[in-house]
């Protein structure tokens, strides 16, 4: 009889199945013997059919999704998944299709799908009941996440890779080489940089009052948010800055092209204290959670750092090509790839 992976893959399930049962009764015999020493009568026997709410109880252990593990791979998009977003149940997922897609994060259904980008959905963030998308149709639409109506239409003169908010304003970089400020009430644009930046803006993230934009031009650019005015300037890496991340008072930054590290800067001196290297391709994606930094890249895999010894942790693999996005929620990773698939990750 010739079998095929997925039955091979049930048979090896129930056989791992069988070993777990046999784990479970030879620690039950083992704290048996136990109490027995210690003069207990009153023994627990555990037995194949026993209520699963007490083998969980008492063996939770044996049973749990070990660390790092895929735990679902959602599939629905037809061309690379360039971004990714989070809100509550909810989970959002742009790409190449020109699609939006809204996928439940328990059941790992998709719900919806928005239409209305001619061109590649590069960007998604989020704000009050709002889901705002850049694209390289040189726009920027607003969705209504009730209704998933496209309720208005903000616009570039160039593609969208990058969206950023904060309080009442959202900040858009483009491949105009401009940051645009826009009224999250009004819509209306409130003011823009153009001056100082002579390639794309590729990437925004915001901590407090300071934006943070990564660019072609190899630099990270500081800007104060309440008075638009540019803090300072960060340089070092050798290829263009593909994205950032923040936690506490430590910035990290990944480079593209041949430049293949991560760079971690104090937000407050602006130096940079460390370079983090190991990745294969370029950095397309961060992304963190406490003391843990996620990155993805080219070479198809996320790495894991530890943010305060900048050792690499864990390597996820599983994804066929490179990594475009992440997002962190509830214990799960969520990673978007070249291969056209969303990988969730048990953290």
């Amino acid at each position: 009889m010739t079998r095929s992976t997925e039955m091979n893959n049930i048979i090896e399930e129930r056989y791992q199945f069988c070993i777990w049962l046999y784990r479970i009764k030879k620690e039950t015999d083992k704290r048996n013997k136990k109490k027995r020493e210690q003069g207990v009568e009153n023994l627990v026997y555990m037995g194949i059919f026993a209520l699963p709410s007490h083998i969980k109880k008492l063996f939770g252990d044996f049973l749990k999704t070990p660390q790092y593990t895929e735990v679902a791979t959602l599939r629905g998009h037809t061309d690379p998944v360039l971004c990714l977003t989070h809100d509550g149940n909810k989970l959002y997922s742009g790409g190449y299709d020109n699609i939006i897609r809204v996928w439940n994060t328990e059941t790992y259904e998709e719900t919806a799908t928005l239409r209305g980008h001619t061109h590649w959905v590069y960007c998604l963030t989020h704000f009050k009941n709002k889901l705002y998308s850049g694209s390289n149709d040189e726009t920027i639409r607003i969705w209504n996440t009730e209704t998933y109506e496209c309720i208005a239409t903000l616009r570039h003169t160039g593609n969208v890779p990058c969206l950023a908010i904060h309080e009442n304003k959202l900040f858009s970089g483009s491949m105009d080489k401009s940051i645009r400020i826009w009224n999250t009430e009004t819509d209306e644009e409130i003011a823009n940089w153009w001056i100082l930046y002579i390639a794309t803006v590729r990437c925004l993230t915001l901590h407090k009052n300071k934006l943070y934009s990564g660019s072609w031009d190899k630099t990270i650019r500081i800007w104060n948010t309440e008075t638009y005015e540019l803090v300072a300037t960060l340089e070092g890496h050798t290829g263009s800055v593909h994205c950032l991340a923040l936690h506490e008072n430590k910035l990290y930054s990944g480079g593209g092209g041949d430049d293949q590290t991560i760079r971690v800067w104090n937000t407050e001196t602006h130096e940079e204290i460390a370079t983090l290297e190991g990745q294969y391709g370029s950095g397309a994606c961060l992304t963190n959670d406490g003391n843990k930094l996620f990155s993805g890249s080219g070479d198809g895999n996320i790495r894991i750092w530890n943010t305060e010894t900048y050792e690499e942790i864990a390597t996820l693999r599983g994804h066929t090509w490179g990594v475009r996005c992440l997002t962190f929620h509830e214990n799960k990773l969520y990673s978007g790839s070249d291969d056209e698939t969303i990988r969730i990750w048990k953290i």
